[in-house]
């Protein structure tokens, strides 16, 4: 499995195939549960260990209809304490009520060490990212995807509770061909967040189907380091 082979407008061509499955599957909307706490200019939030964190469901941005293959999220991440913390998909997930879980996925295989600035071979840099960022610097294995960024000089352990083929397997488990272009320019990367700072992208999920009905958004925050600071959750329904 690599996710750089095939063309994009193949990717295009086979999601726009799925359009109409995909605007049925998209009748029902993730919205924040109503016992979630609202977050000024809308979703949700919460905050665990001095970060706060915003959830967002609105259109995804692409012209390719990507929720018939993943559940995108949009994200904001706020560090209001005194410890830089880091920045993992793999602390991330939905849950369901039933234990089924939903694993933010990767949108790159990374063949580069964890401590070295190495350009992930054969992906475009992306001068213009769609996301926004203040006090943020990106994993060393990101140093030559964002030309300009300033990149985490430590160690940085990515692979988390899902082992070190993390980035080799999760997003084969999504049934087209991803990621698209506007994933890429759009994605919340992986890194550390200084004090003070902020980071606002979109994450991609598992695929969940409408007919889950709730499922809440965790996240483990943890320290530069890696070591857990503490947990939140935000609740939503699947409404029409």
């Amino acid at each position: 499995m690599t996710y750089r082979s095939g063309s994009r407008r193949t990717a295009a061509l086979l999601l726009l195939a799925g359009t109409a499955l995909a605007l049925s599957a998209c009748a029902d909307t993730l919205r924040p549960a109503a016992d979630a706490i609202p977050a000024a200019g809308g979703g949700a939030t919460a905050s665990a260990a001095d970060v706060s964190i915003v959830t967002m469901t609105p259109d995804f941005p692409g012209i390719v209809d990507i929720e018939s293959a993943v559940t995108p999220m949009k994200v904001r991440i706020t560090n209001n304490g005194s410890t830089p913390v880091r920045i993992r998909y793999a602390d991330f997930k939905l849950a369901d009520p039933s234990g089924g879980t939903y694993a933010a996925l990767p949108l790159y295989k990374i063949d580069s060490t964890v401590t070295t600035s190495l350009p992930l071979s054969g992906y475009a840099p992306i001068g213009r990212p769609g996301f926004f960022y203040n006090r943020f610097r990106v994993a060393p294995y990101y140093a030559g995807l964002y030309p300009g960024m300033r990149w985490y000089r430590g160690g940085f352990g990515y692979a988390g509770p899902y082992g070190w083929d993390y980035y080799d397997r999760a997003f084969g488990q999504a049934e087209v061909q991803l990621p698209t272009d506007a994933m890429r320019k759009n994605v919340l990367p992986e890194g550390v967040l200084d004090p003070g700072g902020s980071l606002e992208g979109w994450l991609y999920f598992q695929h969940v189907s409408p007919s889950v009905k709730h499922v809440s958004f965790d996240a483990t925050i943890t320290s530069e380091r890696g070591a857990a600071l503490g947990d939140l959750a935000i609740p939503y329904d699947f409404k029409n």
